[in-house]
């Protein structure tokens, strides 16, 4: 134990341990004013701690940019499924804003003609894969009163009569067809009639046998006629766009633009009570008594 307090290593390890207590003691709080000790102790340190930090910072910036990255993504990620969602809920209540606004004009024009026609809405479920048969489909039928030869229109104008008949569906023939005669007449002058039929090419109307002497200019309004055991007086068909001369210079034709637009057709109105006034509709007289 003697030779333990004679030994100069002890004797320098307790002072070293002394000055170690007393420098953690005086620097264990935050103080403005370091000892020389300190700052030459700091300024020893400063390099080895700043290859440290270098070094650290090195390893981990990598790895915290790919982090970074990988969050970013995940976030934009998730941001675009958010946008997709929400542009389909906006298509959505467009579209359905637009069926309200078109069957709410349905409704108002059938409220409007009541006292004219009876009227069966119907929706466009199918149309003709051709140019040729130019044809749609409705989800109206015979069990629902619908019955071949009833003429068919929007609140725009003329869409056709019906073909043939199902059970729940009814085929329209469309008045852009070749095949459909419509007995038409100008809205403007009533005295100028004619036959308007579909083209060969497009959805343009051509209106014929129009005399030669008749006042037809582009912009005049077509309607039905009345003279048809088909269509009702009065419904538009639509617009004139240019008037010819027919070769043998005793009749003009004219192209018409319809005032229906065929390719956004979806909802239609079904006329169910028009009974054109002919022949095989007149009420026979009673025969006379005979004389005794």
């Amino acid at each position: 134990m003697r030779g333990l307090f004679k030994n100069k290593v002890f004797w320098f390890c307790i002072v070293v341990l002394i000055i170690t207590f007393f420098l953690i003691r005086n620097t264990s709080s935050e103080r403005e004013d370091i000892t020389l000790v300190e700052r030459m102790l700091r300024d020893t340190y400063a390099p080895l701690q700043s290859s440290v930090t270098e070094l650290r910072d090195y390893f981990s910036g990598p790895r915290s940019i790919f982090s970074q990255k990988a969050d970013l993504n995940q976030t934009i990620a998730q941001l675009e499924k958010e946008v997709a969602r929400l542009n389909l809920e906006n298509q959505v209540l467009r579209e359905q804003e637009a069926e309200v606004k078109r069957l709410r004009a349905l409704v108002n024009f059938m409220n409007n003609n009541l006292d004219k026609y009876q009227m069966s809405a119907a929706r466009v479920i199918a149309r003709s894969p051709n140019n040729w048969l130019k044809t749609v489909i409705i989800d109206k039928g015979a069990v629902e009163g619908i019955e071949k030869n009833m003429p068919v229109i929007t609140p725009k104008g003329l869409v056709g009569r019906i073909g043939s008949v199902s059970e729940h569906t009814s085929q329209v023939n469309l008045i852009t067809d070749r095949e459909i005669a419509v007995g038409a007449t100008l809205q403007r002058s009533r005295s100028t009639s004619g036959v308007v039929e579909g083209m060969v090419e497009g959805n343009l109307l051509k209106m014929i046998n129009i005399p030669y002497y008749a006042s037809v200019k582009p912009d005049d309004v077509v309607i039905t006629s009345g003279l048809s055991q088909v269509f009702p007086p009065g419904i538009d068909i639509g617009v004139v766009y240019e008037v010819s001369e027919e070769p043998n210079g005793l009749l003009l034709s004219a192209t018409v633009i319809p005032t229906v637009n065929f390719d956004k057709l979806e909802e239609v109105l079904v006329i169910t009570d028009y009974i054109p006034v002919t022949e095989e509709t007149t009420v026979p007289e009673e025969p006379m008594a005979e004389e005794e």
